[in-house]
């Protein structure tokens, strides 16, 4: 097989893709170098196209290739410079009607000149370029260019500029770390005047508060206001009531009830035995014509406040009063109808802790009226005493 046909399959193995640009270089060398070697006399010599595409080695098919062997110069033949692109050139007779095929590649030179030599595809030894130049490439038909960007920036970013250029442009991580830091010495300076100030803060607070005047332990900066004393709630408070007041504010222990003639014995007993005390009596004339009376106890406990409460019901009960059942949860009340020239009465008597509250309402005609007002009465006194559950 002749070099001009190993180079043919060798465009063949590398158009159909089974072999790579790199070893298709490699192999091209070694048979372009193995043709160099043979005699002068085995190289063949272009021969003239005969009338109907015909050539003189029988060469009829459209992909046979041939090669105008170059007019050495006196010093040797230039040797073609590295192809480091991925396509394949290859040398033809210019204007050779070939069958176009779009997965080759060829490398068609420009119209021969015999006086100008060119280099031979094949990389002959020689320092110096053939004074024509080499033969420039063929465009590869239907073949995408070549991406000259960077990989980090795909299509985005601008191709790089060849290496040798002087005003190459830097892309991708490297251009960030070549930045010259800005600005520091003026953030080393607003850091350092920061610090000043806070220690000119700090030591005038130290000169202000915080050195011993001499003797005693230095007063603290700050002082917390004592707490505000609330009064404590009156044991034996008392609503704001309607009406007209009788001034009864002389009596305070329940020592002095017994001289109002308002308690019977039987309920005088109870106090008593509750060891009463302190004492307030409260009594208000309504417009409507009610009298209000009432009468706050504090005894030695509120268990025997609620046994009070319980023993004053049952003497009302027994007494001929009937049981008030509308009166709020806590409150044992009763009333009396007017009768026999008497006025109608509702009273009621709860425990406070250790209070006995006793609230009663006189009206003179009707005992609706009584049971009315004693209900206000009753509501206003709870929020200021309630009762125990």
């Amino acid at each position: 097989m002749s070099w001009q046909e190993e180079l043919r399959k060798l465009d063949e193995e590398l158009a159909s893709g089974r072999l790579s640009a790199d070893d298709y270089r490699v192999r091209r060398d070694q048979v372009l170098s193995s043709a160099v070697g043979q005699p002068d006399a085995q190289q063949s010599q272009p021969q003239q196209q005969q009338p109907g595409g015909q050539s003189g080695d029988n060469t009829n098919s459209a992909d046979s290739t041939q090669v105008i062997a170059p007019i050495s110069p006196a010093q040797g033949v230039p040797q073609q410079a590295p192809d480091n692109s991925a396509d394949r050139t290859q040398a033809v007779p210019p204007w050779q009607p070939q069958q176009a095929d779009p997965n080759r590649t060829q490398h068609v030179p420009p119209p021969q000149n015999p006086q100008t030599p060119y280099s031979p595809p094949g990389g002959f030894p020689g320092p110096a370029s053939p004074a024509g130049g080499f033969p420039q490439h063929q465009p590869q038909w239907n073949a995408p260019e070549s991406d000259q960007s960077p990989p980090w920036g795909g299509g985005d970013l601008p191709p790089l500029v060849p290496s040798g250029d002087q005003g190459w442009i830097q892309q991708g991580p490297e251009s960030f770390n070549d930045k010259p830091k800005k600005g520091n010495g003026a953030k080393i300076g607003a850091i350092v005047a920061a610090v000043v100030v806070l220690a000119g803060i700090a030591f005038g607070a130290y000169m202000l508060w915080g050195r011993d005047s001499g003797g005693g332990q230095a007063e603290p900066t700050t002082s917390q206001a004592p707490p505000t004393s609330q009064a404590p709630p009156d044991p034996l408070g008392v609503a704001n009531l309607p009406g007209q007041a009788e001034n009864y504010d002389t009596i305070k222990t329940f020592d002095q009830v017994p001289a109002l003639n308002y308690l019977v014995s039987a309920e005088q007993s109870v106090y008593e035995t509750a060891q009463a005390s302190d004492v307030r009596f409260v009594v208000r004339k309504l417009d409507d014509g009610s009298r209000v009376l009432m009468l706050l106890t504090k005894v030695n406990s509120p268990t025997a406040a609620q046994n009070a409460a319980d023993q004053l019901l049952s003497i009302q009960i027994r007494n001929g009063a009937t049981r008030l059942t509308t009166a709020p949860d806590g409150v044992l009340a009763s009333y009396f109808d007017t009768k026999d020239g008497n006025p109608a009465q509702v009273r009621g008597h709860y425990a406070h802790d250790d209070v006995v509250v006793r609230i009663e309402v006189d009206n003179p005609t009707s005992v609706q009226t009584a049971e009315t007002d004693f209900a206000s009465i009753l509501n206003s006194q709870l929020k200021v005493l309630p009762a125990d559950a």
